[in-house]
């Protein structure tokens, strides 16, 4: 990739699309399949199917660079399985990753203390630098709330992860997460 540095910015000549490897990681059923699905303009499924492994989708998403520039960056989106039996499987999906989605449910406590694991992982397998998002999903199920936003808030700071809610089954919020991973992903390449 040819780089010039111009007035403290990087500019990447000529380039305007690019691709980034972004993981969604978190507990099983907490919805990382179901926000990818929305965001893909496909339809909710209603029953649980647990990832088996990793999904992989790629998605483009337009930004804008510092000169105004709009470039595509294509989301290269891992989905992986939150089940233990496939956490031996984690490094090779985690390797390489350039951004990544930390989801809970905000109706499961457990889903949420385990964030600290993910995060914990993600930072084992040399990923503490890169740019991620706290999201809690099932917004739509407000009445089943376990989680409160100053909870949620209070984990943000911590990991220094933005923090988003959302509902795979309404599309709230959903194309507003993918598009913050890939401002924040292209802002962190453009700084390196």
């Amino acid at each position: 990739m040819s780089e010039d540095k111009k007035e403290g910015k990087l500019v990447f000549q000529g380039r305007t699309e690019m691709i980034f490897k972004i993981i969604v990681i978190g507990d099983p059923a907490v919805g990382k399949t179901s926000l990818l699905t929305n965001f893909c303009g496909e339809k909710f499924n209603y029953e649980y199917v647990p990832t088996v492994g990793v999904n992989i989708t790629k998605e483009p998403v337009t930004v804008k660079d510092d000169m105004g520039k709009d470039i595509t960056i294509n989301l290269m989106v891992w989905d992986i399985a939150g089940q233990p039996q496939f956490y031996m499987l984690h490094r090779p999906y985690f390797n390489g990753a350039d951004g990544m989605m930390l989801v809970y449910d905000i109706t499961r406590s457990s889903s949420f203390s385990n964030i600290n694991n993910w995060y914990s992982t993600s930072v084992k397998y040399g990923l503490s630098g890169i740019p991620r998002i706290l999201i809690g999903n099932k917004i739509d199920l407000n009445d089943e709330r376990k989680i409160i936003l100053p909870m949620a808030e209070h984990l943000s700071e911590k990991i220094g992860a933005p923090f988003f809610e959302t509902s795979a089954l309404t599309g709230e919020n959903v194309k507003s997460i993918f598009q913050k991973i890939a401002e924040l992903t292209l802002r962190s390449k453009l700084e390196e």
